[in-house]
């Protein structure tokens, strides 16, 4: 029996091991849904492991018992002036028990083979470290909460309350959660949010009843002091660690010193600092600033089956949202069969975190990507659509980037184009001239794209595109094309982009020397 449940539970494991892959789950829900597969395998092996341990421990029992019903029964037939082992089956049992039963009995405690294996199977889960979670799995998923946190004016109760920008979720932190977001928040230099975080894990510890409470609110204040101390706060510290004293007298005192002794300069984590980052905050959160004015004061919608011969018959749905630079969003230009067609295909390739100049992996773009050329049907289908909304010559695009934006997934406000920073292996081609992404999900709540110098913000809805020039006639750069995605509160996020060069396109859209045209 114990070597078919442990067949079982290899089986149930290794089937887990083939869906795994490398990189990091955090900054993708595609690749959260993996772990949620990972700990639904867990959950199952360890059921198992306890049914079968439930099942090896009622066989313990039973023998136990057995022998003290024959120990009670030898006792009895002794006070009755009966020897119980002159009865030859009962001296024949009593020996059997003693080379045979407990020598198996005590071979069984000492290898406890279903214990062994299933400690294997962890072993080999902790074989797989490159694929699992580990602490930068963890802090980077809190680093999301903290931007939930910053952009959308949410506290630690608003989250801890599953409270997510005033819609209310079935989902709540208990006091350890919040106490650990605090400890890693702390870790992370992060000292004012951290601060916040511990008092809730205090206030929410003060609810809870046990034996144990006291050792884990010491564990809680121990954190708050040293935050008070790291923050300046000398006398609320001070206070902090007088009530740790009428607990224990010795202890906390002794990790603080240790803590204090051999800490490490630590980096916070870098915020922000352009000048548009409080317009982007404002744009995010679906209001307008009223200090700049739009270029597009009411938007425009209108049919338009004039832009390609492909549209005669289904016209264009389109949306002016601003005028200089020309910012249009397309609606319906995919239907949901042919973006469930391109997430397919997207999923047989290996995703890996955005980076920010092809180079370095940053907080300022929080997503994963793949790459899908043209050469199947649908890519093909999507790649004249593209050419024939935009007017321009394919010949330079560059193959579709499919992103998915996991926890509290952003992309800070930037430019589309390259400038100064072109690629030598782009020269010919040119630079970036338009940028066509499209929306390949709806978004319960967050991820806008905004424009934080055009006073433009566009809530993602499926199958929309959404078009703008990066370029000005003259090849220039437009900057007014700043832009960036918001995080996602709530749901998944998921577009394509297909980048237009500007290579080949003198016909589509003459140049001038004109720098402001």
């Amino acid at each position: 029996m114990l070597s078919q449940s442990c067949i079982y539970l290899c089986l149930l494991l290794s089937g887990f091991f083939g869906i795994l892959v490398t990189g990091e789950f955090y900054s993708s829900i595609d690749k959260m849904e993996i772990l949620g597969e990972m700990e639904e395998t867990l959950v199952e092996a360890t059921h198992i492991y306890l049914v079968q341990q439930q099942q090896q421990f009622q066989l313990l029992s039973s023998f136990v018992d057995r022998i003290r019903r024959e120990h009670a029964s030898a006792s009895e037939m002794h006070e009755q002036n009966e020897e119980y082992l002159e009865q030859p089956l009962q001296a024949f049992r009593l020996i059997k028990r003693l080379v045979i039963d407990w020598k198996d009995l005590n071979h069984l405690l000492a290898m406890n083979e279903l214990k062994a294996n299933y400690r294997n199977l962890l072993d080999e889960m902790d074989k797989e470290v490159e694929v699992l979670p580990n602490l930068e799995e963890l802090q980077g998923a809190i680093k999301g909460l903290v931007r939930l946190q910053d952009v959308y004016n949410l506290t630690a109760s608003d989250l801890a309350d599953g409270n997510l920008n005033g819609k209310k979720t079935d989902s709540a932190l208990n006091w350890r959660d919040c106490f650990e977001i605090g400890v890693q928040l702390y870790e992370m230099a992060e000292y004012k949010r951290a601060l916040e975080w511990l008092v809730l894990a205090d206030k929410l510890l003060d609810e809870v009843q046990g034996d144990n409470t006291l050792k884990m609110a010491t564990e809680v204040y121990e954190y708050l002091a040293l935050t008070y101390i790291e923050l300046g706060e000398m006398n609320t510290a001070q206070e902090t660690l007088t009530k740790l004293l009428t607990w224990n007298s010795a202890r906390p005192t002794q990790n603080i010193q240790a803590h204090l002794d051999h800490r490490m300069p630590k980096c916070p984590i870098k915020k922000e600092d352009s000048e548009y980052f409080s317009d982007y905050v404002r744009l995010c959160q679906g209001k307008r600033l009223p200090e700049i004015k739009t270029n597009q004061s009411s938007p425009r919608c209108y049919l338009d089956s004039n832009q390609h011969a492909y549209f005669k018959l289904s016209p264009l749905k389109v949306e002016q949202v601003n005028l200089a630079p020309d910012i249009n969003i397309y609606y319906d230009v995919l239907n949901d069969n042919q973006i469930k067609s391109i997430l397919e295909l997207s999923t047989e390739f290996d995703s890996f975190r955005s980076s920010v100049n092809k180079y370095n992996v940053t907080d300022k773009r929080v997503s994963q990507q793949v790459w899908l050329n043209y050469s199947s049907p649908i890519m093909r289908t999507y790649r004249q659509l593209v050419g024939a909304i935009s007017g321009f010559n394919m010949t330079n695009a560059e193959t579709m980037q499919v992103a998915n934006y996991g926890i509290g997934g952003q992309y800070e406000p930037h430019h589309d184009f390259f400038g100064i920073n072109l690629p030598a292996n782009s020269v010919k081609r040119g630079d970036r001239i338009s940028t066509n992404m499209i929306y390949l999900s709806d978004v319960q709540q967050g991820g806008y794209t905004v424009f934080p110098t055009q006073n433009v913000f566009v809530k993602p809805i499926k199958g929309a595109m959404v078009m703008w020039h990066n370029l000005l006639r003259s090849l220039d750069g437009d900057r007014r094309t700043l832009h960036a995605g918001c995080p996602v509160i709530e749901g998944t996020k998921r577009i394509g982009n297909i980048w237009i060069h500007s290579g080949y396109q003198e016909f589509r859209r003459p140049c001038t020397l004109n720098s402001k045209e």
